[in-house]
């Protein structure tokens, strides 16, 4: 029976900290024969989905004609972990984000680097990205994964905390969105509603980190990847899954 396992890193949902965590093996000993979706479990405000941010990309364009691709917000700064950035996780502005850097090549921008955790400006709070993320899908499903890897660049990159409201919408509008539109909608009760309900989903779930990939096929379910993985590696696992 072939085994996979993971590189080791994610956000984890139990304590808000973004780390290496333990190996998992999975057994991919099956095979897939219609159209599947793929659930992407990610949270706005995960380093390490940052850093997958071009695998899960390059993932996409290679495989959307075989597959259906869905974000699910995991809900990695509620509660009381909501708060200022280096008060809440310390351990970001230690070094963990050279690690992404070193791990996956991405670079975390300046605007994030000097003035959100330089000057310990940022907020986490995952509710108000997701509620954004549940908008975007409403109204355009096949953008929510554009959207979602938009959000991580917004935080990460350019420098946006995740409690501008206005902000959020200046991104919304890269994907269509009217901007008085989605500021509406960011205030309403539904939306909300609805990204506890993914909270919901990934808290119910057996997995603790971020980023994870399931493959979903007749009701079945295959973990794909739990952690940060490398493209090729996905790639193969999949290749050992589908029938073309």
């Amino acid at each position: 029976m072939d085994k996979t396992t993971n590189t080791n890193f994610s956000c984890d949902i139990e304590t808000g900290i973004c780390s290496p965590n333990e190996a998992i093996s999975q057994d991919i000993n099956s095979t897939v024969t219609s159209k599947p979706k793929l659930i992407y479990y990610y949270d706005a405000l995960c380093g390490w989905c940052y850093g997958f941010s071009p695998v899960i990309t390059k993932l996409k364009e290679n495989y959307k004609d075989q597959i259906n691709f869905e974000v699910i917000s995991g809900g990695l700064f509620l509660g009381d972990r909501i708060g200022p950035i280096n008060d809440i996780a310390p351990y970001i502005r230690a070094g963990a984000y050279k690690n992404v850097e070193s791990l996956t090549g991405v670079k975390f921008g300046t605007a994030f680097l000097d003035d959100l955790l330089g000057d310990g400006k940022m907020v986490l709070n995952s509710l108000l990205p997701s509620i954004a993320l549940c908008i975007v899908k409403e109204k355009f499903p096949e953008r929510e994964l554009e959207f979602a890897e938009l959000l991580l660049k917004a935080i990460y990159h350019d420098g946006l905390s995740s409690d501008n409201v206005n902000g959020l919408a200046e991104y919304a509008s890269k994907v269509g969105f009217e901007k008085t539109e989605f500021i509406t909608k960011m205030k309403s009760v539904d939306y909300k509603n609805k990204a506890e309900k993914e909270f919901e989903v990934f808290k119910s779930s057996s997995f603790s980190g971020m980023p994870t990939l399931v493959l979903e096929n007749e009701g079945n379910q295959i973990l794909l990847s739990n952690g940060y993985v490398t493209y090729d590696d996905l790639r193969t696992r999949l290749e050992g899954l589908l029938i073309n």
